[in-house]
């Protein structure tokens, strides 16, 4: 269940959960309650936590039990220079998603903060996901280009934001997450009313079934837990 409550921001959900343990058995789940737990400390704003959990996580893909672990086509865990893996895409996520943490608390208290590295991991994040091998659901749940579209519009970052929401209806047509990152990027660039009714439309028919509308593309923006409805 951890990539679901990823999606929908579940944070507490998340730490509640109750550990695996037996690496023999539970190699990847164990890897993959890690990586969410890190995602949900730092979404929470708990920097250190969240650095122990990758700690963790990264200490259990050490575990030989990994070792030709598939996820219907592609590899649970293999080394980055072997070929791409699902556990891979979550260690660049996890490590930009601490990192933009650590930025972004600077940034409130007044301290000096930089971004760069944040959003180059997420690049990054972006390139090894595309790489995985076909999948149906695709091996990777929340695409990366939703996690960078949605904290790149969070610091203003408009231009590059609603190209990467661009691509991503490209690749995955017209996906109701998509739709509402490009949504938003017109409404934050004063978009023609035109250009703006047609996307909002179009989302609103993706959408039009959802239990829960977000107001964000990934929970780990601050204010989509606030604004989102169910």
């Amino acid at each position: 269940p951890w990539h679901v409550m990823i999606r929908f921001g579940k944070w507490d959900e998340i730490l509640a959960e109750p550990m695996y343990t037996d690496g023999d058995v539970f190699p990847a789940t164990i890897a993959t309650q890690h990586y969410a737990r890190g995602v949900a400390y730092a979404s929470k704003g708990m920097v250190p936590e969240a650095e122990a959990e990758q700690a963790l996580f990264k200490e259990a893909l050490e575990n030989p039990a990994l070792a030709g672990r598939m996820m219907h086509n592609n590899f649970m865990y293999q080394d980055p220079a072997e070929g791409p893996s699902i556990l891979n895409v979550n260690a660049s996520i996890l490590e930009a998603e601490i990192e933009y943490r650590r930025q972004y608390l600077a940034k409130e208290n007044g301290d000096h903060y930089d971004f760069t590295a944040a959003f180059d991991e997420l690049r990054r994040g972006v390139d090894l996901s595309l790489n995985l091998a076909y999948n149906e659901p695709w091996g990777q749940m929340q695409p990366v280009r939703h996690i960078l579209g949605a904290l790149l519009l969070e610091q203003g970052h408009v231009e590059e934001a609603e190209e990467v929401y661009r691509a991503d209806i490209q690749l995955w047509k017209d996906n109701m997450w998509g739709l509402l990152g490009l949504k938003l990027c017109l409404e934050a660039k004063g978009a023609s009313e035109e250009e703006l009714a047609e996307v909002t439309a179009l989302f609103n028919e993706r959408s039009s079934r959802a239990d829960i509308v977000p107001a964000k593309t990934c929970f780990c923006a601050q204010e989509a837990l606030k604004e989102s409805c169910c």
